[in-house]
């Protein structure tokens, strides 16, 4: 079994033969979770590891603050601000552009999606990231590139994307599978991912959890094969619609990749996700594993708070 399509994953040894190609731009997007001293979470931009050390030419994108709205934080940034970041970042309508982290793309796959999103097919996550690019001992630049200003036109594409009102229209269509691509932890309620949302998640949600689908010694993705067993669950058909969610449309993004590279193109991301369905009390919750099993959401169900 093989991707099928293969094409949007970069190597390592493709992006070094490439790193002086004027038409490709390389994008730093790295990005960490950490404890805060209140027992908390920080969700932190590696800006700092990026001075450090980066593939020669990255720049940097902070996949959180500069891809949402400044108006509407739980949402992707507008065309017109998309425009102007890709611009500053020397991303125009014909470069093709190769995005990674220390993940192996988890979290580069929020800038993957919202290239595609806005109408620019011609991007990559480079499988493995940062970490299989310093294991083939590539060289690394600590110098901050000062890019020409490019043309980007941003197209939207609104099959891409659906907002709680879609979602909620979900549970329980036949037609239609809702999946959180959170750490089981948070899916089934035994932790909760923010400190004042309620725990769960969306009512008859399948649960793939974005860095299952990743080696966690090498970061490179799954083979295709590890990939068929990983959405079996689900139940994948081409009419089939799948949308994602996680936390704040990142893992649900990668998760979108994932489906991408095995083929099914039926799928559309809730950016806002757990940020917005989370805290808002009128939307129905599930707890538990495994919730999702039933074909059909009911409202008595116990699970539901």
């Amino acid at each position: 079994m093989t991707y099928r399509h293969p094409e949007a994953l970069a190597t390592v040894e493709w992006l070094a033969e490439h790193l002086d190609d004027p038409s490709v731009r390389v994008v730093d997007a790295r990005f960490a979770i950490r404890p805060t001293a209140g027992r908390t979470l920080e969700a932190v931009a590696e800006r700092d590891a990026y001075r450090e050390a980066h593939i020669p030419g990255a720049v940097f994108v902070d996949v959180m603050g500069d891809l949402s709205d400044a108006d509407d934080p739980v949402v992707v940034v507008s065309p017109e601000r998309f425009e102007d970041l890709m611009s500053r970042l020397g991303i125009g309508d014909g470069t093709t552009v190769v995005v990674y982290d220390g993940q192996g793309g988890t979290w580069a796959a929020r800038l993957w999606w919202a290239l595609r999103y806005y109408g620019h097919d011609a991007v990559m996550l480079l499988d493995g990231g940062f970490t299989c690019w310093l294991a083939a001992d590539l060289p690394v630049d600590s110098g901050v590139p000062d890019p020409s200003p490019a043309t980007f036109t941003a197209r939207v594409r609104p099959e891409l994307r659906v907002d709680a009102d879609q979602v909620a229209q979900a549970i329980g269509c036949d037609d239609v599978c809702i999946v959180d691509a959170l750490p089981e932890v948070f899916f089934t309620g035994a932790a909760r991912l923010y400190p004042n949302h309620r725990a769960g998640h969306i009512p008859t949600a399948h649960n793939v959890p974005a860095p299952s689908h990743v080696d966690p010694v090498t970061h490179r993705l799954l083979p295709a094969s590890a990939l068929a067993r990983l959405w079996e669950p689900v139940g994948l058909e081409p009419s089939r619609r799948v949308i994602t969610y996680c936390g704040g449309g990142v893992f649900g993004a990668y998760a979108l990749f994932a489906l991408h590279v095995m083929g099914h193109e039926n799928a559309a991301l809730y950016d806002a996700s757990w940020t917005e369905w989370g805290a808002d009390p009128s939307r129905p919750v599930e707890t538990g594993p495994k919730a999702a099993t039933h074909d059909r959401y009911q409202p008595t169900n116990p699970r539901r708070q």
